[in-house]
């Protein structure tokens, strides 16, 4: 019964993570989704749950010297010009990433919707772009 209550509980929390991560990437607010853009948004600090499809694959590239993640396959970093390592699967450096840096992680399995997005979303704790001057002052 508990180990029921368990997974129902886990079930719908994972839902309402979707279905919020979603709307808030649709409002422009503090959802993130794609690879290219949940990549962008744990470099820049601002994710607090990363949700991840247990099936999530995709190559990419990441800097060893400044840990720079990237999708494009380049020999060497956009970032700071030292070369690439590619990946068959950066899926890995993405978890590692998470967590080391203490971002809560959320395996979605077998979720229609979600593989529609691409397996890989985020919530955000900030949108680095969306804070300027004139935010901080209202």
């Amino acid at each position: 019964m508990a180990g029921e209550q368990l997974a129902e509980y886990n079930d719908n929390r994972k839902q309402g993570l979707i279905r919020e991560v979603i709307g808030e990437a649709h409002r422009n607010g503090r959802g993130a989704i794609g690879l290219r853009r949940v990549l962008r948004s744990l470099e820049q600090g601002e994710v607090l749950t990363l949700l991840i499809g247990a099936n999530f694959s995709a190559p990419g590239v990441k800097c060893h010297h400044c840990g720079h993640m990237d999708l494009h396959d380049s020999p060497t970093c956009a970032v700071c010009s030292k070369e690439n390592t590619h990946l068959e699967d950066i899926g890995d450096a993405i978890v590692g990433h998470a967590i080391r840096t203490g971002v809560e992680l959320v395996y979605i399995h077998d979720d229609e919707e979600f593989d529609k997005i691409g397996r890989i979303a985020a919530l955000l704790r900030f949108r680095a772009d969306q804070n300027t001057a004139e935010k901080a002052a209202s």
